[in-house]
């Protein structure tokens, strides 16, 4: 297994995954609003998929999100359609890897991926960045998967002591025979799912009280 080759270099490549694209990017166009949960698409030119983009404000804290990224085995119970994940690896505090399975409409193969996530806390602005990198691994599939790709980011931004903002962005790429206009009606159905189950998550003990030197920088 090839996971710690060039860590830098695909760190690099992650902002400029995230921030490079923006040039030929449309704007985000709101097609869903509802239960506090915000959800934006938008086309651009690097890809034919389109890019999703959800938001909410919850009564929750910055550590409670991190004690979630960090329980990756937990992800089956909020991720929308995950039928598999397990850590890889996590050489510090700030960097995590990890491989989940996602379930497909029939009669489409479920798509697996190798998910990098690089963490980072600006104490100004009381927001946590989570990076998003589908990584093009050697790791074996464990079943007849296709390997997507894409990138994105979570971000979570204080806005007092018992209340946080929480922004999804994803640009996926599902690979295999499924047709953009198909993979596309996902869009609005992955952030939407994906944040009202981590909205749900957040409520749980296991997940409160703890404190991370990470956020503490």
């Amino acid at each position: 297994m090839m996971l710690k080759k060039g860590i830098h270099i695909l760190i690099f490549s992650v902002l400029l995954c995230v921030y490079g694209p923006c040039l030929a990017q449309q704007e985000w166009e709101l097609i869903k609003n509802k239960e506090g949960i915000e959800v934006f698409t938008r086309t651009n030119n690097v890809m034919s998929f389109k890019e999703f983009r959800g938001k909410m404000t919850i009564d929750s804290r910055v550590s409670d999100f991190m004690s979630v990224m960090y329980d990756v085995e937990g992800l089956v119970s909020w991720g929308y359609n995950l039928r598999t994940a397990r850590l890889l690896e996590r050489p510090a505090d700030s960097l995590q890897i990890y491989y989940a399975v996602a379930k497909s409409p029939w009669p489409y193969k479920d798509r697996d991926g190798v998910y990098l996530n690089k963490f980072s806390w600006d104490e100004q602005t009381k927001t946590l960045v989570v990076a998003i990198e589908l990584l093009e691994d050697p790791i074996e599939t464990e079943g007849n998967f296709v390997r997507i790709g894409g990138y994105g980011s979570w971000e979570v931004r204080e806005l007092s002591s018992e209340e946080i903002e929480i922004v999804f962005q994803m640009q996926i790429d599902p690979r295999g025979s499924i047709k953009a206009w198909m993979a596309n009606m996902f869009a609005s159905d992955t952030p939407f799912y994906t944040l009202k189950g981590l909205k749900e998550a957040l409520k749980m003990e296991k997940y409160q009280g703890k404190s991370y030197p990470l956020l503490e920088n």
